[in-house]
């Protein structure tokens, strides 16, 4: 079977887009019937790595629709971030969440939906990156803690029990840190080897 032209991979950058963008906006429209603000709603969904993931790669996707692109080891970070945010749901945080209605479905589509389609499109049309480059997937979220902290700290909401430093205490916390660095670092290894054993587009 012929690979798909250039052409669809960026009509299927711009679906992963759409969707993500719906999905955000669909879950701040949720929102309004607690936050009551639109404005607000949409700022309490970025207290979550997850919201920065999906809304920062949906506007990475529109950007690659358009026929423009990103370095390698950027598209790298971005399908590590994708990962992490899927597994760390899914093997950490679901047991004690239980969406309903339709946050089930926006649940769905940020932790499980949108980061296989993400990721698919990573591995069908990404370049590889050297790895050298690897640490950069770290960036991200050495730039997000700190922001949750800092909310963390003005609002007493930790969005993630592992960031919950009044809890947890900065011994704890720092040891929960190194292992979420550790953990991104190997996903993104993990990830440059599974492209590296697929076949190249000519």
């Amino acid at each position: 079977m012929d690979q798909p032209s250039p052409p669809f991979s960026r009509i299927l950058a711009a679906a992963i887009a759409a969707a993500g963008l719906a999905t955000v906006a669909l879950q701040t429209t949720i929102n309004l019937e607690v936050e009551g603000s639109p404005l607000v709603a949409f700022a309490k969904l970025l207290r979550f790595f997850t919201i920065w993931t999906n809304l920062g790669g949906a506007l990475m996707f529109a950007w690659l629709a358009s026929g423009r692109g990103f370095s390698a080891r950027t598209l790298l970070s971005l399908a590590t971030a994708y990962a992490v945010v899927a597994l760390v749901y899914h093997a950490l945080l679901s047991a004690t969440h239980h969406p309903i209605g339709l946050d089930w479905w926006t649940n769905l589509m940020f932790h499980t939906v949108l980061p296989a389609a993400a990721i698919g499109w990573w591995l069908a049309y990404a370049p590889a990156a050297a790895w050298r480059g690897l640490p950069a997937v770290t960036i991200a979220p050495v730039i997000y803690t700190p922001f949750a902290l800092i909310v963390g700290a003005a609002t007493d909401f930790y969005p993630y029990f592992f960031l919950d430093q009044p809890k947890l205490g900065w011994a704890a916390l720092g040891g929960w840190l190194v292992a979420l660095a550790g953990f991104f670092l190997v996903m993104g290894a993990i990830l440059r080897g599974i492209q590296g054993l697929l076949p190249r587009r000519r």
